[in-house]
């Protein structure tokens, strides 16, 4: 493990300052994309698109600030939240650009089958490992690190399930989320604590490792244990027979605008 560690270059710290900045801008980016879609397929009108993307884009990060407000940064002053700070608010207006783009693409044409699942998994991945990053670099303990990066990493798209009427995919019994958020931010600390390796690549390998769990289990279909009553008290009689009308999921790969009958 030390030879591996001795024989990664190591970067400056320019350069993973701006790698993590490029990452910012494209889980922005791609977060609002998730949310705007999302959004569109609930045909949302504009302002209602731009907002949920909005909200997805910065949530999570929004979330970790708050969490971590009065915490003292290293030039002295306490953390704010990252958008509202001078030379971050353009994440503002990424956002709702991509919001806006995604709202007149998907007027004349439906994007390809899984945007949302891909696009979800890009954005959970990289803003995990951004708030785990920042809690780290704080000097946080451990565990209050993954936390913050696992906050960061779903918040977002838990807001824009709520927002659009579906489960969020943190509750849902079969998806590895969550636990893929967590994963990464686990491999970040063991490579950058225990490994001792630069955070450049702590930073890029938790940020592979979290997508590529949440990628693999979808593909191949992982779940987590769910739960079973030990002792089954309910038998399977008339009384208790009900009907269940599926909810329509707007994040499923085969989800399409409603039809007018449907209103």
């Amino acid at each position: 493990m030390l030879s591996l560690a001795l024989s990664l270059p190591v970067p400056t710290a320019e350069a993973f300052d701006s790698m993590v900045h490029i990452c910012c801008i494209f889980a922005t980016i791609v977060g609002a994309i998730t949310g705007a879609t999302a959004s569109s397929r609930v045909r949302m009108d504009l302002i209602g698109i731009v907002v949920c993307g909005t909200i997805v884009a910065l949530g999570g990060g929004t979330l970790r600030d708050m969490l971590l407000s009065g915490v003292i940064t290293q030039d002295g002053t306490p953390l704010r939240v990252y958008w509202t700070t001078p030379g971050e608010v353009q994440y503002i207006w990424q956002a709702v650009i991509t919001s806006v783009i995604i709202f007149y693409v998907t007027r004349f044409r439906a994007l390809p089958v899984g945007t949302i699942r891909v696009a979800d998994a890009f954005s959970m991945a990289f803003f995990t490992i951004l708030g785990m990053n920042k809690a780290y670099a704080l000097g946080l303990p451990g565990v209050v690190c993954c936390i913050m990066g696992v906050c960061t990493g779903v918040a977002g798209g838990a807001m824009r399930d709520i927002i659009t009427g579906n489960v969020p995919y943190i509750f849902r019994p079969k998806e590895v989320y969550a636990s893929a958020s967590l994963g990464g931010c686990v491999a970040y600390l063991v490579f950058a604590d225990l490994l001792d390796i630069h955070r450049f690549w702590a930073f890029t390998l938790g940020l592979v490792v979290t997508f590529t769990i949440r990628m693999v289990s979808v593909y191949h279909n992982w779940t987590l244990p769910s739960y079973r009553p030990l002792f089954d008290t309910v038998r399977n009689t008339d009384d208790h027979v009900t009907t269940h009308t599926p909810t329509r999921d707007c994040n499923a790969d085969n989800a399409s605008w409603p039809s007018e009958k449907e209103h």
